[in-house]
């Protein structure tokens, strides 16, 4: 990370998955540097309230959001971007003109996302970017046309080009999406580039030779309405002192 910088977490992805639907709990990070407040990627609709609450609390107002930069156009990681209307919008050309025209088969790119988008201040992008000394958006497309990461000194905010430390573990893009061959170099690339990784849906991650070590805690809490006339069941499962067992050979 450059001196002048530095990356808050708003919300830690974590690699859930279920038979009857999509948790869609992905990562947004506030990223503040040289005078400039950035907040990368903008969760579900369900994060709506919560996001604009955890802003709050860090002093934040919205408005002094100057840029939102969109990994890609998937519901659980763009759906929250009309918040910040005064905002510049950055994001792939590749990615805002699928989003304005998705396939039909296409259940992770929302039509009213493409709406939405039309409606504030996109700029678009057509590679690599430098925002300043040291920061620059990465080129990543696969998992969807356009998808991108933001490199921050060594840390890269990585979206949906690694979802998981499974995909940094094994070498393989778990969700390769749109494009496979392209899902395997972006994900390749995006090791490369940065030895703290914060995947779209896990926590941040340190990859020092061969290893991946987890770098935060996080405890994932799990309500079910089972009995409409009985009390809730209620499932938590905590991830803590990750430094001491998250790691791989």
């Amino acid at each position: 990370m450059t001196q002048q910088s530095s990356i808050t977490v708003l919300f830690a992805g974590a690699p859930a998955t279920a038979d009857k639907f999509t948790p869609g709990i992905s990562t947004v990070a506030l990223v503040q540097f040289s005078g400039r407040t950035i907040l990368f990627d903008t969760g579900p609709y369900a994060y709506r309230p919560i996001l604009l609450g955890r802003l709050k609390r860090l002093g934040v107002d919205p408005d002094a959001i100057d840029t939102v930069i969109l990994s890609h156009c998937h519901w659980d990681t763009a759906s929250n971007a009309d918040l910040f209307p005064k905002a510049q919008v950055i994001l792939h050309e590749r990615e805002l003109a699928y989003a304005q025209d998705p396939a039909g088969h296409d259940d992770q790119t929302q039509a009213y996302i493409g709406r939405a988008l039309g409606k504030l201040r996109p700029v678009t992008i057509k590679g690599d970017l430098e925002l300043a000394p040291d920061v620059r958006i990465l080129d990543l497309p696969g998992h969807t046309p356009g998808s991108i990461g933001l490199q921050i000194g060594n840390e890269l905010l990585a979206g949906d080009a690694i979802i998981c430390a499974r995909d940094a573990l094994i070498g393989k893009p778990s969700c390769p999406g749109h494009d496979a061959s392209q899902a395997q170099r972006s994900l390749e690339r995006a090791l490369d580039s940065a030895s703290v990784i914060y995947p779209g849906h896990d926590r941040q991650m340190n990859i020092q030779n061969g290893k991946i070590i987890s770098l935060a805690d996080y405890t994932l809490r799990i309500r079910l309405f089972t009995d409409p006339t009985g009390p809730d069941e209620e499932i938590q499962i905590s991830a803590h002192a990750a430094r001491s067992f998250a790691s791989w050979p």
